[in-house]
């Protein structure tokens, strides 16, 4: 024997057929007696009166025969198999490896009974909270009506926590998505799994649970809101900020180290998308530094917030059962009244004041001003309304002015004045008629009535149209701004840049804003899945993170 000598002890018992030859040391005290091997090779065969003979059990050539067999044995034991063993297994395709990915999500996600409970009661829950709590309706006893959609000022409020609550509710939900199943993730890396099914069966499950959550947060807010007709489009919006949220909240998922760092952040989110709306603060109403009168500040085009609220907010008060027989008899009467009351008597003191000053070198840089403000307001008026004429553009110029050119310029907005008067006037007549038709009999004009207070809502007129705006038009940059009636102007910029509650946008000609802010959100979920799909963020901050590294390690 040439092996563990403790081991041995089991050896020599196993030849001999010992009742307890598996048992190498005493139960009781752990103590080893060597001194059994040699009682077990020197012990002697028994005659048939119960006598020990001088004959060995086993025999020295025996022991030998049995130390050759156990080497062998060994020997072969430890022979080494220099080919590798036919592998069966293979990795499943991406389609597949989809599947057993979203399956295992599923399962994981419906045996966490508080997970699914606090995800499809809650979108329900705060629907009915914010809803239940901004119902409002005048108590006055002369109010005979009770509540009415017209009189509930609170519908801008109501659209507007709609749409963080489903940023908000996108967020939390897929927030750890990814860091939960970092150690999962680490221990199949060496399968070389497709990193795009585990992405996409990610956000599957997510659009499926998103879907779900803003149909329950619209179906009864807006019930208990009253807000009716709109239902399906509620949930796109909604439905389209949370899978935009859920995108945000897989990227920081996979890009920080830790769930506390991933929840100290979403306020981070959150928050700019509240200020930076546009509703709680005007743009125009922001610093100007970061700020201008003319368009929404570049900050405000990645505001997801901002699209949703403005799709929903313009949709609502344009498409609704009552406005949508007025909308356009209404824009046309708006750009009419903005142009005569505003726009001419703007620009008919300009020519007041060159007619004074023209030749008047203290007034230069004023003429100068007022010069470039006239030629471009006339030549946007003239490629918009060819059927008033203007011939002396070309001498708007200090070096050209004169008399002459000054008259022509009291004629010119004479006749646009009255071609705005005259024009306002037969479309009021026309929108007259329509009122009186749809009231033509008692029975109709009570329909027409309740459908106004069903339908219109008086508090987001006053959004929409910006009628609470003192300042209705400005001078900003040698052009005129228009800042009242903002949802009956059209935009004169490209690719989707728009005034806030701009009825329309370009996007391949002119498209309604809700399907073009719909796009936008969705345009936007896409660049961010590439973000996570290529792990942007996450390279981003192992850079930063190595970089802080080697500038620590110089220091030292």
């Amino acid at each position: 024997y040439d092996g563990d000598p403790i081991d041995s002890i089991l050896y020599f018992k196993s030849k001999i057929q010992h009742a307890n030859y598996n048992e190498s040391e005493c139960r009781v005290c752990g103590n080893v007696n060597p001194e059994q091997i040699f009682n077990i090779v020197e012990s002697n065969i028994l005659d048939e009166y119960g006598k020990f003979t001088p004959n060995r059990k086993i025999s020295p050539r025996q022991w030998y025969n049995y130390y050759i067999e156990e080497r062998e044995k060994k020997e072969q034991a430890e022979q080494v198999n220099l080919e590798l063993p036919s592998i069966s297994f293979k990795i499943p395709n991406k389609l597949k490896q989809l599947f057993i990915f979203v399956k295992r999500d599923v399962l994981s996600k419906l045996s966490n009974s508080q997970y699914l409970t606090i995800n499809f009661l809650e979108a329900p829950l705060l629907a009915f909270i914010l809803a239940f709590i901004i119902k409002y309706y005048n108590v006055s006893e002369t109010n005979e009506l009770g509540y009415t959609f017209i009189g509930n000022s609170n519908l801008p409020v109501y659209i507007f926590m709609s749409v963080i609550i489903s940023i908000f509710m996108g967020l939390t939900v897929s927030a750890e998505e990814i860091i939960k199943d970092r150690k999962i993730l680490k221990r199949e890396a060496f399968l070389n799994l497709s990193w795009s099914s585990y992405l996409v069966s990610k956000v599957t499950v997510l659009l499926i649970l998103s879907a779900i959550q803003a149909l329950s947060f619209v179906v009864l807010g807006n019930t208990i809101m009253e807000i009716k007709g709109m239902y399906l489009h509620y949930w796109i919006i909604l439905f389209s900020c949370w899978v935009s949220a859920n995108m945000i909240g897989l990227v920081i998922s996979d890009s920080f180290k830790t769930v506390v760092t991933i929840y100290i952040l979403i306020p981070f989110l959150v928050i700019p998308q509240i200020i930076l709306s546009g509703v709680i603060v005007k743009y125009e109403k922001l610093n100007p530094s970061i700020s201008s009168p003319e368009r929404i500040p570049g900050y405000g085009e990645i505001i997801t917030a901002r699209w949703g609220y403005e799709a929903l907010a313009v949709h609502q008060f344009m498409e609704n059962a009552y406005m949508s027989e007025f909308y356009g008899l209404n824009k046309v009467m708006s750009q009419c009244e903005f142009k005569k009351n505003y726009w001419v008597k703007n620009l008919e003191n300009k020519v007041d004041f060159l007619a004074k000053y023209f030749d008047d070198p203290n007034h230069n840089e004023e003429v100068n001003n007022y010069l470039i403000l006239l030629k471009n307001e006339i030549e946007k008026e003239l490629a918009n309304n060819s059927r008033v004429s203007f011939d002396y553009l070309d001498d708007l110029h200090h070096d050209r002015i004169n008399y002459t050119v000054i008259e022509a310029l009291k004629t010119y907005f004479r006749n646009i004045n009255r071609y705005y008067i005259r024009g306002y006037n037969q479309v009021n007549d026309k929108r007259d008629k329509l009122i009186r038709e749809l009231q033509k009999t008692p029975e109709l004009k009570k329909d027409f009535i309740q459908l106004k207070r069903d339908y219109h809502n008086e508090k987001l007129s006053e959004f929409v149209e910006n009628t609470n705006e003192t300042v209705r038009i400005i001078e900003y940059q040698g052009e005129l701004i228009q800042k009242i009636d903002p949802i009956y102007l059209d935009s004169e910029k490209k690719l989707v840049k728009a005034h806030f509650y701009a009825p329309r946008k370009r996007l391949f000609g002119y498209k309604s804003t809700f399907w073009v802010n719909t796009a936008v959100i969705w345009f936007t979920t896409l660049l961010l899945y590439l973000l996570l799909y290529f792990r942007g963020l996450r390279k981003l901050l192992e850079w930063f993170e190595n970089l802080g590294i080697k500038y620590r390690g110089k220091n030292h």
